[in-house]
């Protein structure tokens, strides 16, 4: 018969039993005659097939062992956590696992309750007790009965009849009463061990602590796509999508009891769908059942929300209202005075978590964010973004006053903390029309050129130079800073900037910076005449109203400009890279330095004489770059490498990828070709030349269009795909004109191509 069927007393009479009691004692605790006892053990010998007492002691420890509710499902990510809380246990005897609600604290409990062979387990739910009942609940999972007296004694030497691992699950709402309980019983039973659950450490003493964080969901090989994926198997949903599935997984931050919704949910709707809605709201994220606080993330996050503060609350919102990362001094700066101790302890609720890349930095789980904003007013929100928008402008100001001179790895990092706040910043006040959106886009600007862009920087960049009301107020200084930022982006943009910056110059400083852009997006377009024109013209003015840094970047656009066009003078580039360096260098900018240092190594590339100074150069670069700890320059030097043949270059799909990041179309496009001309297969030479011409689209680059054109059409004809050949010569034709489009076109589809219709 199964044991599952014991009734109350023998419960009672099992448990005393386990603890090595006599018949008359145990007659004694439970109020009952001796030959009632020696019922019930024949009863319980009977029910748990035991001939011996020996054999009713076994029988209850398993009966324990088994209680432990592990789900049967697969645990993901969690061994080093799992290895963690069994070390503390056995150095500290208590351990809290503490995290945001959904996180798995419940379960990583259970799976080191149930893993640990050396002590019997016992898991005491407290979600729904009262602060007088949490003793009482650990009696009755002992199987002890309520008895007037030392209901705390009877614990203890229950507990001490064994070694035992105390699991006390959702202690939130009844943390003095457990801290009250378990010292007492710690006291009494040194051999306990004590595990706790709870959103927020229990500040007992002896109490270890473990936070335990979401999943890492980087990459589809992440721990919380493993779980996601796992999870929508088991729900018979699609789970073949590994770009949805990350995607989804990354959205939700890895919080495990989000995925297991999002599978839940998954039954319903296409991952698609459910990727889409997710993009705009949270809500979807609910089921019929298990009934309860992790029925959906408002129950969950709700239960948590209810024991805190009204100002915890009101501090809460406030940080929910941020639009990206904080540290103690921003959110101070949001939250106003004497609030730091309240940010503390929200920290110590789980509602705030570390950032995993930057320490110092916090912030809200996306699910928690949506979660406190839809308890918080309108004008809240626009209240805190404005203060964040000024905030990160006197920061992001004094970070610029010393860029162009600091190329230390520790300003690199400082750039790729501040960069994401500064285009958020910069993102409301172009929406909020806020008179210093120029200025601050100025600033972005200069930390984009001297650490290196990335393409959410690149965006609120462009956002800026297209919108009217920034550019209304923007003098020709602010103008170049932005242009010379997006020169490899956009050229038709630059130069328009150069064309604003020119018509609204008052001064000669000002027509400085307006023929020092123009002389940019002129070298950069294949321009040579009009580049050599414009650097000349601001040459005449640096001497007066510029600097060396100033020079460097005109002599610098020589170069540029001397190495394009249809006949490149090498020589020429080389010696003006040169000078540039030089002015660069007595400026104190390095980055500078080194980015024309690697230009130069690009130029000498290009001739075969010149190699050994190309792979010298290069080297230098590079290796100057990863001291910087800067990623474009250290692209950008790898690029001359990997054109070079050289094996330490780096594997040329990781360069594409990384010039994406950085968005930097005019790298992305070189790293294209190259990926194009090392391509074994047509088909994929073709793939790469065709994403290298809409690059160069883009980019409004009309060179780099003709060159790609060109290549694509001879690939397509190597691949014999006719009807792709004549698209090809279609478009390389209205780029270059018929003459140039007939004279690339293979000889036996010369008569297809004039039949439809070429110019003559």
């Amino acid at each position: 018969m199964s044991g599952s069927a014991l009734t109350p007393r023998e419960r009672a009479v099992l448990a005393a039993v386990e603890r090595r009691q006599t018949n008359p004692e145990i007659a004694a605790e439970l109020f009952i005659s001796v030959r009632t006892v020696e019922s019930h053990i024949a009863s319980l010998r009977r029910k748990l097939a035991a001939e011996s007492r020996a054999a009713l002691v076994a029988a209850a420890r398993a009966r324990h062992e088994g209680s432990v509710p592990v789900p049967t499902d697969t645990l993901h990510g969690r061994d080093d956590d799992l290895s963690a809380v069994r070390a503390l246990l056995e150095r500290h005897g208590w351990v809290t696992i503490v995290g945001p609600g959904g996180v798995g604290k419940t379960r990583l409990g259970l799976e080191t309750a149930h893993g640990d062979g050396e002590r019997t387990p016992l898991v005491v739910e407290l979600e729904h007790a009262a602060p007088d009942d949490v003793a009482t609940r650990i009696a009755r999972a002992l199987g002890l009965e309520a008895t007037p007296g030392d209901l705390q004694g009877a614990v203890s030497v229950a507990l001490a009849a064994r070694p035992h691992l105390l699991l006390l699950d959702n202690a939130d709402r009844v943390g003095p009463a457990t801290v009250a309980v378990v010292g007492a019983l710690r006291m009494r039973v040194p051999s306990v061990r004590v595990l706790v659950t709870s959103r927020t450490p229990l500040g007992a003493p002896g109490e270890a602590v473990h936070t335990l964080r979401p999943l890492g969901a980087e990459g589809a090989d992440s721990p919380a796509c493993a779980l996601l994926s796992d999870r929508l198997r088991a729900a018979g949903a699609d789970a073949g999508d590994p770009v949805l599935v990350a995607r989804i997984a990354q959205r939700l931050d890895g919080l495990p009891l989000a995925l297991e919704l999002a599978a839940s949910v998954a039954r319903h709707l296409p991952l698609a769908e459910l990727d889409a809605r997710l993009a705009r709201d949270l809500a979807t994220l609910d089921r019929a059942s298990p009934a309860g606080r992790h029925r959906s993330l408002d129950t969950a996050f709700g239960w948590t929300w209810d024991l805190l503060s009204t100002q915890e609350q009101d501090v809460l919102r406030r940080l929910a209202a941020l639009p990206r990362t904080f540290d103690m001094d921003l959110a101070a700066a949001v939250t106003g005075p004497g609030t730091t101790g309240v940010v503390l302890r929200l920290l110590d609720h789980s509602l705030i978590v570390p950032t995993r890349t930057h320490p110092g930095r916090f912030r809200l789980l996306a699910v928690m964010r949506e979660f406190v904003h839809a308890r918080t007013e309108a004008s809240t929100i626009r209240e805190v973004l404005e203060l964040h928008a000024v905030a990160v402008t006197e920061t992001a100001r004094a970070f610029i006053r010393t860029a162009r001179t600091d190329a230390s790895a520790s300003a690199s990092h400082r750039s790729a903390v501040l960069c994401p706040e500064v285009n958020a910043a910069l993102r409301w006040m172009i929406a909020a029309g806020h008179p210093d959106a120029m200025a601050l886009a100025a600033d972005l600007a200069v930390g984009v050129e001297q650490y290196g862009a990335d393409i959410d920087s690149i965006d609120a960049l462009t956002d800026a130079a297209r919108d009217e009301g920034v550019l209304a107020s923007a003098t020709p200084q602010q103008l170049l800073a932005v242009g010379m930022a997006l020169a490899f982006v956009d050229i038709d943009l630059v130069r328009s900037l150069a064309d604003r910056a020119a018509a609204g110059a008052a001064d000669d400083d000002g027509t400085r910076a307006a023929e020092q852009l123009a002389a940019w997006a002129a070298a950069y377009r294949g321009d040579v005449e009009t580049a050599l024109m414009h650097c000349a013209a601001a040459e005449r003015l640096v001497g007066e109203h510029g600097g060396d840094w100033d020079r460097g970047a005109i002599l610098q656009a020589r170069g540029i400009a001397l190495r394009a066009g249809a006949t490149p003078d090498r020589a020429a580039a080389l010696a003006a890279f040169t000078a540039s360096m030089r002015a660069y260098a007595r400026a104190g900018d390095l980055v500078h330095v080194n980015n024309v240092r690697y230009m130069m190594a690009s130029v000498a590339a290009e001739h075969p004489d010149d190699r050994e100074r190309a792979i010298g150069w290069a080297a230098q670069a590079r290796a100057a770059a990863e001291a910087m700890q800067n990623p474009h320059e250290t692209a950008h030097a790898q690029l001359v490498q990997a054109g070079l043949g050289l094996a330490g270059a780096g594997d040329l799909g990781d360069l594409v990828d990384a010039f994406r990041r950085l968005g930097d179309l005019r790298c992305l496009h070189r790293a294209l070709m190259l990926r194009a001309a090392a391509a074994a297969q047509p088909r994929e030479r073709i793939g790469h030349l065709s994403e290298a011409l809409e690059i160069a689209t883009n980019a409004r680059d009309p060179a780099r269009q003709i060159a790609v054109a060109d290549a694509l059409v001879r690939a397509l004809a190597a691949a014999s795909d006719r009807i792709g050949t004549l698209a090809a010569l279609d478009r390389l034709g209205a780029l270059a004109g018929a003459e140039h489009a007939r004279a690339a076109c293979p000889a036996e589809l010369l008569a297809d191509f004039a039949g439809r219709g070429a110019p003559a």
